[in-house]
C-alpha cells in the first residue's frame, strides 16, 4: 500500500474517532441582551416545568379504556290507541311494561324506548288496493305498470287500478303484497309523555386499562340503589333518569318523542392512577345526534314483524315503531406515572431552549451597535500554511513571509 494512502488513512482514523471535538464559545458581557437570554431561558423552562410536564401530564403514560356495559330499563306507561287513518273507533287505553317498549330487548352498549307504534294486524299475502298515503293515485291500468315494485317497496303493481277501500271515490294501484298494506287498517299506539319521562336507566360499565393492569367499575359497595344521577349532587349514581336526560338536549320534545330521536351517553372514564383507583368514577355527558324535527329525516323508526299460522295460512302482525334509542359510548384517557415519557418530555421541552440563542444572536449580528466587533469574534479566519507548489490549487489572497521565503502564507476564509 502506498504511504500517502497508509498516511491518510491513519489521518483519517484519528481525526474521526480518536478525537475530541468541541463548539468554541464567545463571551460578550452585556448586561441587556444578557438579560434577555435568561428571560428566554427562564420563560422556556416555566413552559417545560409547567405545561408540558405538569399540565400536559408528561410525566405520565397514558391509555384509553375498553369496556362494555349491562343495561337495564324500567317503568310503566299508559298507552293510547286509535285507529291510525279514519279515527273512527273510540280511544282504548293499555299498559307497556318494560318487554313492549324496550326493542329489541337487547343491544350492545345500546337501549331503545318505543314511544309510539303503528301496528297492522292480520297481514296475508294477497292483492289489495294501496294505502291513500302511498299517493300511488290512478285513472286507468296503464297507470300501474305490472310486476313493477311500488316506490315503498311495500308490493309489486298488479297492473290494475282499483277504488281504495278507504275513499270510495278515489282510485289507486291495486298492489300483490302483505295485505292489508300499513297505514290502511292499521292501529297506532301513543305512549303517555310523562310515564316515558319517570323510566329510569341503570348502567352497570366494566372497563379494563390493560397496560396498567387495572379493572374498573362504576357500581361498587357502597353503591346506593336508591339514588338518581344528577350532575351536581350525585354525579356516581348508575341509576339515569330519561326525563332529566331529556332536559339537557335543547330540542323540540314533543316531536322527539313522537318521531323518536338518536341521544348519546358518554361516559368519560379519564383518570390518574398515581392515586387512588378506587376513587376514580367516570362523568356522563349527553348529546342528540339525531331530533325528531330535523328536516331531512328526521326521528328515528324501523319496522318488525311477527309471523304465525292459522288454517294452514300464513299471517303476521307488522308494526313500525317510533322510539328514542341511546347509545352509550366509553369515552376517556387514564395515565400512570413513566420514567421514560418524563424524560421524553424533558428532553422535548429542551430543544426549545435554542429560541434563547437565536434571538440574542440575531441582536448583535444585525441590530446591535457593536455587531461588526460581535462578528470579527464569532466567526475566526483560518490561516494555513501551504507550499509555493499549492499556489495554484488555492488562489485566495497571498501574503509573504520573511520578505522572500519559500513557504507563503494564504488565507481562506471559510
Amino acid at each position: 500500500m502506498p504511504l500517502s494512502i497508509k498516511k491518510f488513512l491513519k489521518n483519517f482514523v484519528t481525526d474521526t474517532f480518536l478525537t475530541y471535538s468541541t463548539v468554541k464559545v464567545v463571551q460578550v458581557p452585556n448586561t441587556c441582551v444578557a438579560s434577555v437570554y435568561r428571560v428566554i431561558q427562564f420563560v422556556i423552562i416555566v413552559y417545560i416545568a409547567f405545561y408540558i410536564v405538569w399540565y400536559k401530564k408528561g410525566y405520565q403514560q397514558f391509555q384509553e379504556p375498553r369496556g362494555t356495559s349491562i343495561i337495564k330499563v324500567k317503568g310503566i306507561t299508559k298507552v293510547t290507541g286509535n285507529n291510525s287513518i279514519q279515527f273512527t273507533k273510540p280511544s282504548s287505553s293499555y299498559l307497556w311494561d318494560t318487554p313492549e317498549y324496550q326493542i329489541p330487548p337487547l343491544e350492545n352498549n345500546a337501549f331503545f324506548i318505543a314511544t309510539r307504534q303503528i301496528v297492522t294486524y292480520n297481514q296475508t299475502q294477497r292483492n289489495c288496493d294501496s294505502a291513500m298515503d302511498d299517493k300511488l293515485f290512478c285513472t286507468h291500468d296503464s297507470n300501474c305498470t305490472q310486476d313493477e315494485p311500488t316506490p315503498n317497496t311495500f308490493g309489486y303493481y298488479t297492473g290494475n287500478c282499483v277504488s281504495s277501500s278507504t275513499n270510495s271515490s278515489v282510485k289507486v294501484c291495486e298492489i300483490n303484497a302483505w295485505c292489508p298494506e300499513e297505514l290502511t287498517r292499521s292501529v297506532e299506539y301513543v305512549a303517555n309523555a310523562n310515564d316515558i319521562q319517570d323510566f329510569t336507566v341503570y348502567l352497570k360499565t366494566m372497563v379494563t386499562f390493560t397496560l396498567f393492569d387495572i379493572n374498573m367499575r362504576n357500581v361498587r359497595d357502597d353503591t346506593n340503589f336508591s339514588c338518581r344521577y344528577d350532575k351536581h349532587s350525585n354525579p356516581r349514581c348508575p341509576i339515569l333518569r330519561i326525563g332529566d336526560i331529556l332536559n339537557t338536549l335543547n330540542t323540540n320534545k314533543s316531536a322527539l318523542l313522537r318521531e323518536g330521536g338518536l341521544i348519546e351517553i358518554r361516559q368519560d372514564w379519564t383518570c390518574n392512577f398515581d392515586f387512588d383507583a378506587d376513587k376514580c368514577y367516570p362523568t356522563l355527558a349527553f348529546s342528540l345526534l339525531q331530533s325528531g324535527d330535523d328536516k331531512q329525516s328526521p326521528g328515528v323508526n324501523y319496522r318488525s314483524a311477527q309471523k304465525y299460522r292459522v288454517d294452514d295460512e300464513d299471517y303476521r302482525i307488522l308494526s313500525k315503531i317510533y322510539g328514542l334509542r341511546f347509545v352509550l359510548a366509553i369515552t376517556g384517557k387514564s395515565g400512570q406515572f413513566d420514567i421514560v415519557n418524563l424524560f421524553v418530555a424533558i428532553g422535548s421541552g429542551i430543544g426549545f431552549m435554542v429560541i434563547a440563542d437565536i434571538v440574542c444572536d440575531a441582536i448583535f449580528m444585525y441590530i446591535h451597535r457593536s455587531r461588526k466587533k460581535y462578528r470579527e469574534g464569532k466567526f475566526k479566519t483560518c490561516d494555513i500554511k501551504l507550499s509555493k507548489g499549492d499556489h495554484d490549487k488555492y488562489p485566495i489572497s497571498r501574503t509573504s513571509l520573511n520578505g522572500g521565503d519559500e513557504t507563503s502564507i494564504y488565507k481562506i476564509h471559510f
